[in-house]
């Protein structure tokens, strides 16, 4: 294994859209009230992130050991957390009873990680780049085959503590906003079985469907 490389304060974007879309609204128009809560939400929640990843290359003979990754010659794992002040506020919210802004919060928590997430995996393919390498698309565990147990491997190799990121006994992360991916390299990387989920799945009437 490579030394870790650590980012900190990454720089994100979380987009109104996203927001929409993951409380549901993505084929519908979002009502005045909840855009006004999602307006006030994006005024105070800036202060409560702290999007940083740490990752790390690992090699063939690193990956042996995993069911899902034994056959990929160079992949690059990542571990990406917006911090614990978010939750704590959003936990906040419900105990006063405002389960309307706990709501849109904990939604703006989730499109800032994947937001945060982006941003590491674009760093990530801009250093390899630089060094004549070519990222897959990222994927994750817990998606297609790969099994979320995997995290108990990962998450200590990317000493995940330095981050503030635990696991608790179900394999789930702790901030819950924070996101664990790989991406494959080389000349031709191997790309995960099912990248695109939405276009894998058949459901038709998904709300949270990504838009084409």
């Amino acid at each position: 294994m490579d030394a870790i490389h650590h980012i900190r304060d990454l720089e994100i974007n979380v987009k109104r859209e996203e927001i929409a879309r993951l409380l549901g609204y993505g084929r519908s128009k979002v009502p005045e009230r909840v855009t006004s809560l999602i307006g006030e939400v994006e005024e105070q929640s800036p202060q409560l992130l702290e999007p940083s990843c740490a990752y790390r290359l690992f090699r063939r003979h690193d990956l042996a050991h995993s069911p899902y990754l034994y056959h990929v010659d160079m992949a690059v794992l990542c571990l990406v957390t917006i911090g614990g002040k978010l939750e704590a506020a959003v936990e906040k919210h419900k105990t006063e009873g405002d389960l309307g802004r706990a709501l849109v919060l904990d939604t703006y928590g989730s499109a800032a990680a994947e937001a945060a997430a982006a941003a590491a995996n674009a760093a990530i393919e801009q250093e390899l780049a630089d060094k004549g390498l070519y990222c897959s698309p990222r994927f994750s565990p817990g998606y297609a085959c790969w099994d979320v147990k995997e995290q108990s491997w990962i998450l200590p190799t990317l000493e995940s503590k330095e981050l503030g990121v635990t696991l608790t006994e179900g394999y789930m992360m702790v901030p819950r906003k924070s996101v664990s991916f790989a991406v494959t390299l080389g000349d031709s990387p191997v790309e995960s079985k099912h990248e695109h989920s939405c276009d894998n799945c058949g459901t038709i009437d998904c709300l949270y469907k990504l838009p084409d």
